[in-house]
């Protein structure tokens, strides 16, 4: 009897376990889609500037 409490107990915290490290794992899937976005948003900025430079040679000759 004890050892079927002792081991409801256990798969109870073996799932909430489990369930906290796929939360985890979500967070983290958003975070690092978070980072490779603003890493393109600063490419296409970085483009943009040079582009901007380049107009600005190109109205001055």
């Amino acid at each position: 009897m004890k050892d079927v409490s002792l081991l409801n107990e256990l798969e109870l915290k073996v799932r909430e376990l489990v369930s906290s490290l796929e939360r985890e794992r979500e967070k983290n899937a958003q975070s690092e889609k978070a980072v490779q976005e603003s890493q393109k948003l600063s490419q296409i900025e970085e483009k943009v500037k040079n582009l901007m430079n380049l107009l600005d040679q190109l109205e001055k000759a």
